[in-house]
């Protein structure tokens, strides 16, 4: 294989501009889903449902998140889950024929926390928050994207938290914590966040 072949590609490039245009498209998928109120046991099976709008929100946040710094060149992007997977096989289809940055994306799925650090995103699921101090602490500082929907997630050092607004789902963003990584989240992304806490670290949005 040739170097600079979409494979050898760093699986985090430096922060530069997004348009707008592009970040909108990118997202289009997760809002059309985020529109649709959280299924019940009333909703037709056909229609997506909490858990499929969640799979589509973590698949679009890869592309809007950027490392500060140059990093080894990887052959894909990893998704990990770790915990019980409820996102199950609406996770698996919608990384099947996906791309973020030129390379394929892949889902693992974690018996722990030990093997997220070669993640470029880690879905902490919410039966793991008897452990997530833990977890969050074997992570550290590592640039690694934490998402979780267990309760008082960023309050707990996580980064990104899928919360409900009127029964649709929706996110909230910890800067903070990633501000402790080399990661920036895009303005974009953070515009469409239902609630951010901290500030970029130049104090303007990237």
């Amino acid at each position: 294989m040739q170097v600079g072949s979409a494979t050898q590609r760093s699986r985090w490039k430096p922060i530069k501009p997004l348009r707008i245009s592009a970040t909108v498209q990118a997202l289009t998928a997760a809002f059309v889903l985020a529109a649709i109120p959280a299924a019940t046991s009333a909703v037709s099976p056909s229609k997506p449902n909490e858990y499929d709008v969640k799979a589509a929100y973590l698949l679009n946040f890869g592309k809007f998140v950027r490392s500060s710094v140059p990093v080894a060149p990887h052959s894909s992007f990893e998704i990990c889950t770790l915990g019980h997977d409820s996102m199950g096989s609406s996770l698996d289809a919608l990384a099947a024929n996906s791309t973020i940055d030129l390379l394929p994306v892949h889902v693992t799925h974690l018996p722990d926390i030990s093997g997220a650090r070669s993640c470029e995103i880690v879905f902490i699921s919410a039966t793991e928050t008897d452990h997530l101090r833990e977890d969050l602490a074997i992570l550290g500082n590592a640039d690694v994207l934490t998402v979780s929907d267990a309760p008082d997630f960023l309050q707990r050092g996580g980064m990104i938290q899928f919360v409900l607004v009127s029964n649709h789902v929706r996110f909230a963003v910890n800067l903070d914590a990633v501000n402790r990584t080399h990661l920036i989240l895009s303005s974009e992304l953070l515009r469409v966040a239902s609630s951010v806490l901290g500030k970029p670290p130049t104090g303007e949005l990237p």
